[in-house]
């Protein structure tokens, strides 16, 4: 398991570390008006396709874009 798979692991083993991620995209972003799209295609880069949809989701639920 490479070290980026480790990473990833271990940030959604449960939700506690959504914040972080969201701290960290939201400097980028304004997370109210991220586009669901835009969101897949850079968290897709950024963690990979199985965490993608979770974080993009995450943020769906929490700000309602």
């Amino acid at each position: 398991m490479n070290e980026l798979n480790r990473i990833t692991e271990k940030l959604f083993k449960d939700n506690l570390n959504f914040p972080l991620i969201l701290r960290q995209i939201g400097k980028e972003v304004n997370l109210e008006e991220y586009p669901w799209d835009e969101c897949i295609e850079e968290q897709t880069k950024r963690y990979g396709a199985e965490a993608a949809p979770k974080i993009c989701g995450y943020i769906k639920e929490k700000y309602g874009n």
